[in-house]
């Protein structure tokens, strides 16, 4: 049995206990009314979203500055969604030279947990105003944590002129998906692009192993796929596939792979146009949104089961996670 069904085994046993309890609490009389509320609680808590936090740290040098990763584990009975975060900590007073804060493909902000990791469990996310790298640049101010019906995972970077980006992570209660939105406030800073780029490994990392792979991308309208036997050259470059407004998603997989697929959706008002750029390793998901953008929902999806069926089951509840991805709370942006 695996250990996220165990755990929502658990969760459930538990809740049934308390629900039984309560009920004969309830028919005790009102001398019982403080152990209800006290029941109360403790259910309250048990359907709680957990988060683990763990953290590392490796000292720097006179040339090289610390380097940070930080883990939260979402453990939601069902499922258990990791956000990962590492960077060189640059500034004062850790460090006084130059130095990016992610040095390299595989630094910044990642996924992890089952197939969510094929997100890319080093650097799923990255934003650019200006053609400049935000998160690179520099480590982030601020992170803050809230465990609730929903847990919170807010990254602040205060930026020159007064400005400000947060990204703020909110995984629901089943542990489905992994919600982001990014906050710009930039008053001081005059705007000339916005862009996010993604980066995912739809099927898992089996190329690196000189694995075969038939990676595969599709939104509403198009579709792209890269073959095992596909020779990228000049001539012949790997393909791309158009994101455009009037598409909000985008399914990838690996067709000899039969599980590990992934899917990202969009909030189409928010008009963002770009491309997947296709590979027989990783796909790079470029999204470039109007320069007066200050606000950015996405919404990642991984999934364990095999690919066609991943496929329905994304397509079906497409509109479902629309409203979710419209609603869902994220902690207060300041």
């Amino acid at each position: 049995m695996k250990p996220g069904y165990r755990v929502a085994t658990v969760s459930v046993l538990t809740a049934v206990f308390l629900v039984l309890l309560v009920h004969g609490f309830s028919s005790a009389g009102t001398e019982s009314s403080d152990s209800l509320d006290a029941l109360k609680k403790v259910m309250k808590d048990d359907l709680k979203v957990k988060i683990k936090h763990e953290t590392k740290l490796k000292e720097g040098t006179e040339t090289v500055p610390p380097m940070q990763s930080d883990s939260w584990q979402f453990n939601t009975g069902v499922s258990a969604p990791m956000v990962r975060y590492t960077r060189f900590l640059n500034r004062p007073p850790h460090f006084n030279g130059k130095y990016p804060s992610l040095a390299g493909h595989d630094m910044g902000i990642g996924f992890d947990g089952g197939s969510f990791g094929n997100w890319y469990r080093g650097n799923v996310l990255r934003l650019l105003v200006n053609d400049r790298d935000i998160f690179a640049a520099a480590p982030t101010d601020l992170i803050e944590t809230e465990e609730g019906s929903n847990g919170h995972l807010s990254f602040i970077w205060e930026l020159e002129k007064e400005g400000r980006v947060s990204l703020n992570i909110t995984v629901p209660e089943d542990g489905h998906a992994v919600f982001a939105r990014l906050d710009l406030s930039l008053p001081g800073i005059d705007v000339n692009s916005v862009q996010v780029r993604l980066n995912c490994y739809p099927g898992g990392y089996g190329p690196a192993c000189k694995l075969p792979s038939h990676r595969w991308a599709f939104t509403a309208g198009q579709s792209s796929d890269v073959p095992n036997d596909f020779k990228a050259s000049a001539d012949n470059p790997y393909p791309v596939l158009p994101v455009t407004v009037d598409n909000d998603w985008v399914f990838y997989a690996d067709k000899l792979q039969s599980k590990g697929s992934l899917a990202l959706l969009l909030n189409r008002q928010e008009g963002a146009n770009g491309v997947v750029r296709m590979s027989n390793y990783c796909q790079v998901t470029v999204l470039d949104y109007p320069v007066e953008s200050r606000r950015i929902h996405l919404g990642f999806y991984a999934f364990d089961i095999e690919n066609e069926a991943a496929a329905k089951l994304f397509a079906s509840s497409l509109d479902k996670e629309r409203e979710v991805l419209e609603s869902i709370p994220f902690l207060p942006y300041r």
